[in-house]
């Protein structure tokens, strides 16, 4: 890595008030955690979860910036930061964000081998541009994004087998879902996350995917996709309900961001190309009362 791009990658931990806000291509923390995850029960949580949140939160942006915009050798970047999390560890990180990081991961418990998955879904990202299949594509998510709701289970003391596996159920949705937000975006950068076999199967290639309005046949891919994603989301769901009290408050704001995200796909036209597909504060707090209200309330 030149000197000038390892002091650039240095330089976003320099104002330790502001690092996870400043991060390149990200707003503020708190923002992006209400627009995302907890636009209804972020406020309901007290400030150890938030804090135990926000740290988790910053690293897993920290790991995406890494990976997707960092100039320089990403790679080695990532390389970097996986040194630093063992740092983190140790109660030695350099980095406002892994120090931030460093009473999380060991009032909660959570291993390291865990969160360095992040990192590993990152250094995948530099070598794989497409995925074959469906079940290839999960693959990835078990490193991109199931580590997150496992690392909230541990935030509330419920890293159980059985609560993980509904967790991953509800990331791998989660995170099936802003692949389909992101095609474009994707594309530009010469990555493809729908499935090989599902482009071909409704006869998409890679110029409809760049386009300003999705074709109808990709539309009906689109459609495929989320309908995937709610289904993962139903069969995790019972996770709310398994959880109490704030545990169940967190995870039920993950779940309405997915489901309100699903009917915002749904009122689009399935075209996330024409349509910037996100989720209003009003259905996400609708459907998070919903789940709320089916398991009776906590």
């Amino acid at each position: 890595m030149a000197q000038g791009d390892h002091a650039r990658f240095e330089g976003v931990f320099e104002d330790d008030a502001r690092a996870l806000g400043e991060l390149p291509g990200a707003a503020t923390l708190l923002e992006r955690m209400r627009s995302e995850n907890f636009p209804v029960a972020a406020g309901l949580l007290p400030r150890r979860v938030r804090r135990h949140l926000a740290a988790l939160y910053g690293f897993f942006r920290l790991v995406d910036y890494a990976g997707d915009e960092a100039p320089g050798d990403r790679g080695t970047l990532l390389d970097l930061l996986d040194a630093e999390l063992g740092r983190c560890y140790q109660g030695t990180a350099r980095t406002p964000v892994l120090r931030m990081l460093g009473p999380t991961v060991r009032e909660c418990g959570i291993p390291r081998e865990l969160l360095a998955k992040m990192i590993e879904a990152n250094r995948q990202d530099q070598r794989v541009r497409r995925y074959e299949t469906f079940d290839d594509l999960r693959g990835y998510c078990a490193l991109s994004a199931n580590p997150v709701g496992e690392a909230v289970l541990h935030v509330f003391g419920r890293p159980e087998p059985a609560l993980v596996s509904l967790s991953d159920k509800i990331c791998t949705a989660l995170q099936v879902l802003e692949h389909c937000q992101d095609i474009r975006e994707d594309i530009e950068q010469g990555r493809v996350y729908l499935p090989a076999e599902d482009l071909k199967r409704f006869g998409c290639g890679d110029d409809d995917l760049r386009r300003t309005v999705a074709p109808t046949k990709l539309r009906g891919l689109i459609r495929f996709e989320v309908g995937r994603a709610r289904r993962m989301l139903r069969a995790g769901s019972p996770l709310v309900h398994l959880l109490s009290g704030l545990g169940s408050v967190a995870v039920a704001g993950y779940v309405a961001g997915g489901c309100a995200t699903a009917a915002a796909f749904e009122a689009a036209g399935y075209d996330p190309l024409a349509v910037d597909v996100r989720p209003t504060r009003l259905r996400t707090a609708g459907e998070w009362a919903r789940l709320w209200l089916v398991g009776g309330g906590r």
